[in-house]
């Protein structure tokens, strides 16, 4: 039985709100990295059984290989900063949900799947679900963070005033959608050099 690790460092994306398995910035990230893991997830459930089903995704990778490094938009950003610090795993995100249970708010009542428009009701007892799960600031690795400041989806001052001294962060003229993810490349391979 072959018991041994992959050496090479591995990347591992976790979906936002309302997104898909067949995202577009899923898509664009794979493209620059053909090997990268899909942490997709079912968003609208509680938010202890998406980090168990992401969890549960993530350890299978970490079984196989302990350089893994998260990426995620969005609420993903919120899930790729939580098992950051829970696995001590460097992450780069965009435009993260910090506090889900205030952020994700006006969201409440009837949302659609971007992809698939597919409907669902976001409760309060799914967004009240989350004030089990804070985040810290204090990580192993501090995250890359890209924000951008014309994000009316996810207030930018919000992400940028709590992770400040913690985080290694850009500013960007972005909205909550990242345009392009290769031109932040550099920033994945920044994270890469932890494991160096």
């Amino acid at each position: 039985m072959n018991n041994s690790t992959d050496n090479t460092t591995q990347f591992a994306y976790i979906h936002g709100f309302n997104s898909d398995k067949n995202s577009r910035s899923f898509l664009e990230l794979q493209k620059i990295y053909p090997t990268i893991r899909d942490c997709y997830y079912n968003y609208r459930q509680k938010a202890e059984f998406a980090h168990s089903e992401i969890e549960n995704k993530l350890r299978v990778s970490l079984a196989s290989n302990k350089q893994l490094v998260l990426i995620g938009s969005s609420l993903g950003g919120y899930f790729a900063l939580y098992f950051s610090h829970k696995y001590n795993l460097p992450a780069v995100v965009f435009n993260p949900v910090t506090f889900p249970e205030q952020q994700l708010a006006p969201f409440l009542g009837e949302n659609y799947n971007f992809y698939t428009n597919e409907k669902w009701n976001f409760t309060l007892e799914i967004l009240n679900s989350y004030k089990n799960f804070p985040l810290s600031h204090k990580l192993f690795f501090p995250p890359q963070i890209i924000i951008g400041i014309n994000d009316k989806t996810i207030d930018p001052f919000i992400t940028s005033n709590f992770w400040n001294k913690y985080a290694n962060i850009l500013i960007t003229t972005e909205e909550h959608s990242i345009s392009h993810y290769a031109q932040y490349k550099i920033y994945f391979e920044l994270a890469k050099k932890y494991f160096q």
